[in-house]
C-alpha cells in the first residue's frame, strides 16, 4: 500500500469563541423585550414584580443560553483538539512506514563487463560504475550478425542454459557464507524475475538444481512480485518477518536482442527490525512511484522517506525509462535533491552503455549502487521504469548510517 501524505486531511476547522458584543447585545434586548411586555400589559403592579420581569426573567434566560453556547464551543475544540491530535499521531505513523528501509547483505552481479577465468565468472563493479561501454555489434545466440548489444562471456559450445547453471553456481558460491550465518531454521524469500528465450520453468529448474547442489539448509519459498512495487510491498506487510529476501532478476537470449545486455543480478535484503546477525553492506529504502508527468515529486518523496539533506545524493542512476520519463530525468540535476550531483560522471546511464537490461535494469542499478557505497559512503538514486509500463519508480540506496524505524 503506497505511502502517501497528501491523502490524510487537512487540521480540523476551529470554531469560533462567543462574540462578547454580540451576546451583551443580545442581553439588552432581552431585558428591553423584558420592559417592553411590562410595559404595555401592566402586569406587575409592584416595584419588586418590575424588575422581576425585566431584569431577573431576561437575565437567566440570557444565562442559560449563553452556558449551553460556551458549553457547544467547548465540545467543538475538544472535538478539533482530537482530530488534530489523531492527524498528527497517523501522520508519525505514515512516515515512520514511509521510511523503512531494508538491509542489502550481499549483492552480485554479472554483465557484458565480467571475465571468465577457468569457466567461472568474475565479476568487474568498477567498471560498470565508470560506465564502460560493452555495446558491440555481434552475433546474438539465435545466430544473427551485427546485432548491436552486449553478452555475457561464453565458453566454445556453451548453451544459454549452460551459462544460466554457471551464473547461479557462482552466485550461490558467493553467498554462500552469508547463508552459512543465519540460523539453519531462517526462511529464504526467493524473488524471481527473468526476461529470456528460455521458460519460466526452465529457468527455476536450473535454480532449484544449483540451490540443491550447495545444500543450504535453510527453507525457502518462491513469492510473485515484480520490480521495486514488491519492495514497497514488502515494507508494508513483512517488515516483522525473519525472513531474509533474495532477489534474482536476470535476461539471457532475450527474444529482442537489438540494443539490450544479458546480465544476471543477485540480491540478499533483510529486515533491520529483525536481522541481527550480518552486518548489511548498504541500505535500500523504500521506493516511490510516479508518472513521467510528476516524476519530480516522485524523486522529492523518495529523498524525503531516507531522508536526505539536499548535499546528500552524490549519484544519479537512469535506467529502462521510456522517452519522456528519460528526458524529465535529465533535466532533474542541479535541483533537489541533486545539488550534490556537480559533475557528468555522477550519472549513469547503463542503458547507453551496456543495453537495455529488461525486468533487471532496477535490480542491476541497485546491485551497482550498494557495490559502490562499499567503497565510498556516498547516497546514490535510481531511477527507473518496468518493462513495458509507463510507471516510474525513485529508490535511494544509502549507506547504513539512518537510525531503525520503528516497530510501528
Amino acid at each position: 500500500m503506497p505511502v502517501n501524505l497528501n491523502i490524510i486531511p487537512g487540521l480540523a476547522v476551529r470554531p469560533s469563541p462567543p462574540r462578547k458584543i454580540r451576546w451583551l447585545g443580545a442581553l439588552f434586548f432581552f431585558i428591553a423585550i423584558g420592559w417592553g411586555v411590562i410595559r404595555f400589559s401592566g402586569w406587575a403592579s409592584e416595584w419588586t414584580e418590575f424588575w422581576l420581569f425585566v431584569a431577573g426573567i431576561p437575565s437567566v434566560v440570557w444565562l442559560v443560553l449563553m452556558i449551553c453556547r460556551q458549553g457547544v464551543y467547548l465540545l467543538e475544540c475538544i472535538h478539533a483538539s482530537a482530530w488534530d491530535q489523531r492527524r498528527e499521531e497517523v501522520i508519525l505513523q505514515e512516515t515512520r512506514r514511509g521510511r523503512r528501509a531494508l538491509q542489502i547483505l550481499g549483492v552480485e552481479c554479472f554483465t557484458a563487463h565480467s571475465a571468465m577465468i577457468n569457466a567461472q565468472f568474475s565479476a568487474s563493479s568498477q567498471e560498470l560504475f565508470r560506465g564502460e561501454n560493452k555495446l558491440t555489434p555481434q552475433t546474438s545466440w539465435e545466430g544473427h550478425h551485427h546485432i548491436r548489444h552486449s553478452r555475457l562471456p561464453v565458453t566454445p559450445g556453451q548453451t544459454s542454459e549452460d551459462l544460466l547453471l554457471n551464473c547461479f553456481t557462482e552466485i550461490l558460491k558467493k553467498i554462500a557464507p552469508k547463508f552459512s550465518s543465519l540460523p539453519p531454521g531462517n526462511p529464504v524469500a526467493i524473488l524471481l524475475e527473468y526476461s529470456s528465450t528460455l521458460s519460466g520453468e526452465k529457468i527455476r529448474d536450473v535454480w532449484r538444481f544449483a540451490w540443491q547442489k550447495r545444500a543450504f539448509q535453510q527453507p525457502v519459498e518462491f513469492v510473485k512480485g515484480k520490480g521495486l512495487g514488491y519492495v514497497d510491498d514488502w515494507l508494508d506487510y513483512r517488515i516483522k518477518d525473519n525472513a531474509v529476501l533474495l532477489v534474482i532478476a536476470l535476461q539471457i537470449a532475450p527474444e529482442q536482442p537489438e540494443m539490450t545486455t544479458e546480465t544476471v543480478v543477485a540480491l540478499l535484503l533483510a529486515n533491520r527490525l529483525t536481522q541481527k546477525t550480518l552486518s548489511p553492506l548498504a541500505l535500500l529504502h523504500r521506493p516511490e512511484k510516479s508518472g513521467a508527468e510528476d516524476l519530480e515529486r516522485g524523486v522529492l518523496q523518495a529523498g524525503e522517506w531516507v531522508p536526505v539533506r539536499p548535499d546528500t545524493l552524490k549519484h544519479l542512476w537512469l535506467t529502462g525509462l521510456h522517452a519522456e520519463g528519460a528526458q524529465n530525468a535529465i533535466t532533474l540535476p542541479g535541483k533537489a535533491p541533486f545539488v550534490g550531483i556537480d559533475n557528468v560522471s555522477a550519472i549513469h546511464h547503463p542503458d547507453m552503455t551496456l543495453g537495455h537490461a529488461g525486468c533487471a535494469s532496477p535490480w542491476l542499478a541497485v546491485a551497482a549502487a550498494a557495490q559502490a557505497v562499499q567503497l565510498r559512503d556516498e547516497a546514490h538514486m535510481i531511477i527507473s521504469s518496468e518493462q513495458g509500463q509507463d510507471d516510474i519508480w525513485s529508490v535511494v540506496v544509502a549507506p547504513c548510517v539512518i537510525q531503525q524505524e520503528s516497530v510501528t
